[in-house]
């Protein structure tokens, strides 16, 4: 007898392949059939007729590490039928900590009205924390170069003495023995910034050695948009590592020519012979902290020092000189940015930033740099820097793979914080319903190839991205006639549409439509 069987559903097993009339059958946390399961009994089933069932979706840009901890029910994630997320994305990952570190972390957790203990240092104390704590999406993790560099480094912006490297190469090391399936850089963000080419080679090849990915927030998305995709792609040549290109985008009035001759780049790179891949979230909006908008001098040194920095008249002048340039402030204007999460200051919470500086009597220059002093830099942003013809022509591209690179969050209760990017909620639904079967974009097969097998591909996963026998029982069941994103800006707080059933390692975590509060995730790597 099998423990489940989903009945008379359409089944798509992940490869793009044409949906098929099947049953699935699961026992344990594996699929075991496929096919007419009429005269098999199993100890519960689950009518599909007219559903679709399809691998467990892979958010392979996630910044679900710093959520994971306190919001282990990941509810905006699960609920738009991902099953697996991969987490330290952009260079920054919750592990290694150093002491400072990690009481930095409580701090601004603290500020943010949550609190929960920090009780790991090392890579493989967080991985291990999760499993005691329990989660409900499998979790595969990167290690940070902006993490390990400062654990190193502290936030200076100097080259690492050759002790230094050393170090930083041990710490990189050391996470890929103890989990990492590969190393992230967020190469606009301090203190990733002030690394040179070599010194991600350098520790890109760490991570090699012992089967890794490179994943990039790319040093620039706009002007230097196509110069950034070229170092990506040699630091994958010269570390000889696959290499993903995170959130692609051409970002700002003045560089969304460029999208097409990114795609070219990625193409040509492909045909050389590179493993390099991309991914996308589904939405012309981008989301980041405020701080990124200051110029990475500014960062010199850490939290402390910044805020000192900013109450300076030498660096507002600086400052004020530096957003007379429109590209800036990524090209979109100050309405174009909002403030999206703000806890010491809800009220500016969906709010652009000339609006809130028309209301504080200020420019908007002022205003940014007062609101980070009184936040303690603890302010984040969305920007609307993209054209959406640019979007749909880099979903449609057959090495993207979707993600939401967003926390996971929870519609309702103390932790439904801030106004969070839709994308939180709705990226992987956006893609079934607006691009796959409003637009005509591609197949809605085609559309789940791009969440299950694609990614499970690039992260060399075994039995996971597919509906197989012997591969794991991730499954979600989706109505392909209403399933839909319905977070938006204004609202972002509202779990998708038309997702009733969601399995994770074969136990059911969303049931009808609710979530059951099972936490069957595992670590994988």
């Amino acid at each position: 007898m099998l423990d489940i069987i989903i009945r008379g559903g359409e089944v798509m097993d992940g490869t793009g392949k044409k949906a098929v009339r099947a049953d699935v059958g699961i026992l344990g946390d594996r699929i075991v059939e496929i096919g007419d399961l009429s005269s098999t009994e199993a100890e519960r089933v689950i009518e599909a007729a007219g559903l679709c069932v399809a691998p467990g979706f892979i958010d392979i840009h996630s910044h679900g590490d710093w959520t994971l901890p306190y919001l282990p029910t990941a509810n905006s994630k699960i609920h738009q039928g991902i099953t697996l997320e991969v987490v330290g994305n952009c260079g920054s990952s919750v592990a290694p900590l150093s002491e400072a570190m990690r009481e930095e972390l409580i701090e601004k957790n603290r500020l943010s009205g949550i609190e929960y203990p920090v009780d790991w240092s090392g890579f493989g104390d967080y991985l291990d924390w999760l499993m005691r704590q329990g989660v409900s999406v499998n979790v595969a993790a990167l290690v940070g170069h902006g993490t390990v560099r400062e654990k190193v480094m502290g936030m200076s912006d100097r080259k690492p003495t050759p002790r230094q490297m050393k170090e930083m190469k041990l710490e990189v090391t050391r996470a890929m023995e103890e989990g990492a399936i590969g190393f992230s850089t967020g190469l606009i963000y301090t203190p990733n910034v002030y690394a040179g080419t070599e010194e991600i080679i350098e520790l890109a090849k760490c991570a090699a050695r012992l089967g890794g990915i490179y994943t990039s927030h790319i040093r620039g998305e706009a002007d230097t948009l196509l110069e950034a995709i070229r170092e990506a792609l040699e630091v994958g040549r010269q570390a000889e590592m696959p290499v993903e290109i995170s959130h692609f985008k051409a970002s700002g009035v003045n560089n969304w020519h460029k999208m097409p001759d990114a795609i070219i780049l990625v193409e040509a790179a492909r045909a050389e012979g590179l493993d390099v891949m991309a991914d996308m979230y589904s939405y012309p909006a981008s989301n980041t902290e405020l701080s990124s908008l200051i110029p990475p001098d500014i960062h010199v040194g850490g939290a402390e020092r910044m805020i000192a920095r900013l109450k300076a008249a030498d660096c507002r002048d600086h400052l004020h000189t530096f957003f007379k340039d429109p590209e800036a402030a990524n090209g979109v204007g100050w309405e174009g940015i909002l403030i999206c999460s703000c806890p010491s200051n809800p009220s500016y919470e969906g709010r652009s930033i000339q609006e809130i500086s028309t209301s504080r009597g200020q420019n908007p220059v002022d205003a940014v740099m007062d609101i980070l002093i009184e936040t303690r830099l603890n302010a984040d942003i969305i920007e609307f820097t993209m054209k959406e013809e640019n979007v749909e022509m880099g979903l449609k591209q057959p090495f993207v793979s979707i993600c939401t690179d967003a926390s996971g969050t929870i519609s309702e209760g103390p932790l439904s914080l801030g106004k969070p990017h839709p994308r939180a909620y709705g990226s992987f639904p956006r893609v079934l319903g607006r691009y796959a079967r409003e637009k005509g974009l591609f197949s809605l097969e085609e559309a789940v190839r791009k969440m299950t097998s694609l990614p499970a591909h690039r992260l060399g996963l075994m039995r996971r991205g597919q509906l197989q026998p012997g591969y794991y029982a991730d499954v979600v069941v989706f109505d392909p006639l209403e399933v839909r994103d319905a977070a938006t800006y204004e609202q972002p707080h509202q779990y998708a549409v038309g997702i009733p059933w969601v399995l994770v390692n074969g136990q059911v975590v969303i049931e009808n439509g609710r979530h059951t509060g099972a936490r069957p995730g595992q670590i994988v790597a």
